[in-house]
C-alpha cells in the first residue's frame, strides 16, 4: 500500500484531492460491499467514534505528504518509534497496557536502529520529509490511541461493529 501511495503522490500533484478521492472511494466500497455488517449501537457511540475521523483523514494526508518528500525507508524507521509515544499516552488510560522486559527490550532495539539509520541520512535534503513523517507519526499515535480506547473491551468501548470501525 505504501509503495502505491508513494507512486500516486509523485504522479498526482494535488495531494488533498488525491486523499479525498481515496476516502470517497473507500467509503463507497464500504457502503456497497459491507452495508449489512455495519452497525452502531447508539448516536452517542457514533458521535464518540466520529472523534477518530479527523485523525484518520489527517493521517492519510500527512502520509501522502511524507511519501512525497521522504524516502520510504526513512518513513518506516521514524514511524517505528511511534510505540514510545503510544505507551506514554496509554499510561493515562483506565487500564494501561502492561509493560515487561520484552517490550522494553524491543523498544530499545527500535530506538537503536532508528538512531543508526538517521545518523547516516542527508539532513538538508530530507528535513521537509522528516517534518511530515513526524507530524504523521503524531497524528497516527493519536488516532491509534483513540481507537484503542474506544475498541478495547477493558477500556471505554463504543458499541460498533468491526466493519464500522
Amino acid at each position: 500500500m505504501m509503495l502505491f501511495n508513494k507512486l500516486a503522490a509523485e504522479a498526482f500533484p494535488l495531494h488533498c484531492s488525491l486523499v479525498s478521492l481515496q476516502l470517497i472511494f473507500s467509503s463507497l466500497m464500504l457502503l456497497v460491499g459491507a452495508w449489512p455488517s455495519l452497525r452502531v449501537g447508539s448516536m452517542k457511540d457514533l458521535l464518540r467514534w466520529s472523534l477518530v475521523v479527523p485523525f484518520f483523514c489527517s493521517r492519510i494526508l500527512t502520509s501522502i505528504l511524507a511519501l512525497k518528500h521522504a524516502p520510504m525507508s526513512l518513513i518506516i524507521v521514524m514511524k517505528s518509534l511511534s510505540p514510545l509515544a503510544a505507551l506514554a499516552i496509554e499510561r493515562f488510560y483506565p487500564e494501561p497496557a502492561r509493560i515487561n522486559a520484552g517490550v522494553i527490550g524491543s523498544i530499545l532495539m527500535m530506538v537503536a536502529g532508528g538512531i543508526m539509520y538517521v545518523s547516516q541520512i542527508n539532513f538538508p535534503a530530507n528535513v521537509l520529509g522528516m517534518l511530515w513523517v513526524l507530524v504523521n507519526s503524531i497524528v497516527t499515535v493519536g488516532e491509534r490511541c483513540i481507537q484503542r480506547l474506544f475498541l478495547a473491551q477493558d477500556q471505554q468501548p463504543v458499541d460498533i461493529s468491526i466493519t464500522g470501525a
